[in-house]
C-alpha cells in the first residue's frame, strides 16, 4: 500500500482535530477526503506530508513514517498543492511549473519537455512567459496544480500527489480539464492521488475511494466510492 492510516488522531494546542482515521490507498488509486469546513481535511494532508505529527495511531507513506524521509527523497516522492500558494515575485508561468522538477536535478532539456507536456494538458501553452502576478485566481490555481503535477510526472518510483481543493476558483470547463489530467496521470505514471474536496456534489467524479469526516474530525465512512455513496 502507498498510504496506510490506522486509528490516526491529531491534537493541536490541546484541541482534538482528527480522531480514529483509518484508511488505505493502493498504487493508481484516487482518494477523496470530504467533509464540512473545520473537519480537519487539510490537517490530514499535513500529517501525510509530515508537516504535522500524528498524536495517536500510526501513519505510513511508502511503508514508513513521513518524518523518516530525508527532504530530497520526500520531494521526489510526495508532491503537494496547498490552498495558500501565493507568490510575491514576477516569476513566469514556465518558471513556476519548472520548480516542480527541482528535486530531480534533471537536465534542462528533460525539464523543458515535462513542463511543455503539463502545460499542454492544462491548456497553459499561451501563458508560458506571463508573469504570475498578472494572472487571475483561477489561472494561478491551474499553474500551481501544473507545478505539483510536474513534480511527479515520469516518476521512476511510485509517488503520491496531494491536492488541497484542486478545483477551487476553476470554472466548469477547467474543472473538466483538471479531471482529465488527473486521470491521465494515474493511467500513465506510478502515482496515487489524495484530493481534499469540499463540495460533496463532486463525490461521483472519478474517485476510487472516499473518506468522509464529520465537523468534529471523526471518520464517518471510508471505502470504495460506490459503497460509501
Amino acid at each position: 500500500m502507498i498510504l496506510v492510516l490506522d486509528q490516526v488522531g491529531l491534537e493541536l494546542n490541546g484541541r482534538s482535530i482528527l480522531k480514529g482515521v483509518t484508511l488505505e490507498l493502493a498504487l493508481g488509486q484516487h482518494l477523496a477526503i470530504m467533509g464540512p469546513n473545520g473537519a480537519g481535511k487539510s490537517s490530514l494532508l499535513g500529517l501525510i506530508t509530515g508537516d504535522l505529527e500524528v498524536t495517536s495511531g500510526c501513519l505510513t507513506v511508502f511503508g514508513k513514517s513521513p518524518s523518516a524521509f530525508q527532504p530530497l527523497e520526500r520531494a521526489q516522492r510526495i508532491s503537494a498543492l496547498s490552498q495558500s500558494s501565493e507568490l510575491r515575485f514576477p516569476f513566469t508561468v514556465e518558471e513556476v511549473i519548472g520548480l516542480g522538477r527541482y528535486p530531480f536535478r534533471a537536465k534542462a532539456a528533460s525539464t523543458a519537455r515535462i513542463v511543455r507536456e503539463v502545460m499542454d494538458a492544462l491548456q497553459l501553452n499561451g501563458f508560458a512567459q506571463r508573469s504570475m502576478l498578472s494572472l487571475s485566481g483561477g489561472e494561478r490555481q491551474r499553474v500551481h496544480l501544473a507545478r505539483a503535477v510536474a513534480q511527479i510526472w515520469s516518476s521512476p518510483v511510485p509517488a503520491l500527489l496531494l491536492l488541497d481543493e484542486p478545483f477551487a476558483a476553476l470554472d466548469i470547463a477547467h474543472q473538466v480539464g483538471v479531471r482529465r489530467l488527473l486521470a491521465q496521470v494515474l493511467a500513465a505514471h506510478p502515482v496515487s492521488i489524495v484530493s481534499v474536496v469540499h463540495d460533496l456534489g463532486q463525490a461521483t467524479q472519478g474517485y476510487d475511494q472516499i473518506c468522509l469526516l464529520t465537523e468534529q474530525g471523526d471518520q464517518l465512512a471510508f471505502g470504495a466510492s460506490s459503497a460509501v455513496l
